[in-house]
């Protein structure tokens, strides 16, 4: 059963990934062949495959920037063509030699004042083609191609089809939070059992919770940028900039409080001097549950649940960390919840206010009559 879930979770994370991503694949595919047809038919290069992979490198989804990307290729593009012109004067030597002797001095004059991999790559990659492939397919011809497929990659990116930011924001939490959801399940499902192998499996995927978070911080550094850097970025940049703040210390506190309670969890089970609490499992699955109902899998009639403390005693000595780090969890989701919902709430309440006015006055236009 449980490995059924993980499956199934892992299906609809497969499905969340194609959802965000189809857009960005849409556009590269576009670009590259926008690139093409400028390289070849108005610049006259007769193999411009260079802007076209440029354009998809810049493009391709899963940058977490697209502009910098593009930067990126087009610096390491032009030294690597320097450095491949350059080493052209060295003396005759073999092949094999050569392009060892090219490879490495690219990369190393590129590291000397670049710490981004992209651009040394780059600059490594395209010394070796221009010796290997000429200066006629790979120099200066290739610059021109990358420039090509840089610039509309640029176009796409920062102007024609920036991507919506609040979104952006929305696929990364909403994975975050699928990830907090599969800690708990296994948490729960460990405690119904008193089984350590599963408790482990929870503390371990709290790994796969912490490449959610960086990659929501990460999200969060990138709407951030492009609220100051894109046209639809800046006509959003107040609630960009509010979600972003939010999600940024909500999610911090929630992947500490799940790694507190998971290690604390593991060790309880361990010992075995105690048993848990009975009460403990329904509150990790209402955990669970809250984190799939604001990651959006749960719809409907379903709502956000508050735990019932009154019915919860003392805890023991041994269970005591586990459930301190339970109650943070459930605190901090409240939190989050409750934030998210303000300007729904606020609205309800301006709107029940304007009503309540309304039917004061018509009441009283009665009272007159």
């Amino acid at each position: 059963m449980i490995r059924f879930q993980y499956l199934n979770n892992r299906l609809k994370q497969a499905m969340l990934q194609i959802r965000a991503n189809w857009k960005d694949a849409l556009y590269a595919g576009v670009a590259a062949g926008i690139s093409w047809f400028i390289s070849l038919d108005l610049l006259n290069h007769s193999h411009p495959i260079f802007a076209a992979m440029s354009a998809l490198i810049c493009l391709a989804p899963g940058q977490p920037d697209h502009r910098r990307q593009a930067i990126y290729v087009l610096i390491g593009v032009m030294t690597g063509v320097l450095i491949g012109e350059v080493t052209l004067l060295l003396p005759p030597m073999p092949t094999e030699v050569r392009i060892a002797l090219v490879g490495f001095i690219g990369l190393l004059i590129t590291s000397s004042y670049a710490t981004i991999p992209a651009i040394i790559i780059q600059a490594g990659v395209s010394a070796i083609m221009l010796f290997a492939m000429g200066t006629e397919v790979a120099g200066f011809t290739r610059v021109t191609d990358v420039i090509v497929g840089t610039g509309v990659g640029l176009i796409f990116s920062q102007i024609l089809f920036t991507p919506d930011q609040i979104q952006v924001l929305r696929v990364s939490i909403e994975r975050f939070f699928h990830e907090l959801a599969d800690n708990f399940t296994l948490a729960a499902a460990s405690l119904e059992k008193g089984d350590i192998t599963t408790a482990d499996r929870a503390l371990k995927s709290c790994g796969r919770a912490h490449a959610a978070l960086i990659a929501l911080i990460g999200s969060i550094s990138i709407v951030r940028d492009n609220a100051r850097w894109t046209l639809r970025g800046r006509m959003s940049s107040r609630e960009v900039t509010t979600l972003a703040l939010r999600y940024d210390q909500t999610a911090i506190r929630l992947y500490a409080a799940t790694l507190l309670f998971c290690e604390a969890l593991v060790n309880a089970i361990k010992k075995q001097r105690e048993e848990s609490p009975k009460w403990l499992i329904d509150a990790v699955k209402l955990s669970a549950s809250n984190c799939r109902f604001l990651a959006g899998d749960i719809k409907g009639g379903e709502i956000f649940k508050k735990p019932n403390r009154s019915i919860r005693e003392d805890p023991s000595i041994a269970w005591r960390d586990c459930i301190k780090s339970m109650e943070l969890v459930e605190n901090t989701l409240a939190r989050f919840y409750k934030s998210k919902t303000r300007s729904a709430r606020l609205q309800s309440f301006r709107k029940k206010r304007i009503m309540n006015v309304a039917r004061e006055k018509i009441i009283r236009q009665q009272t007159k009559k």
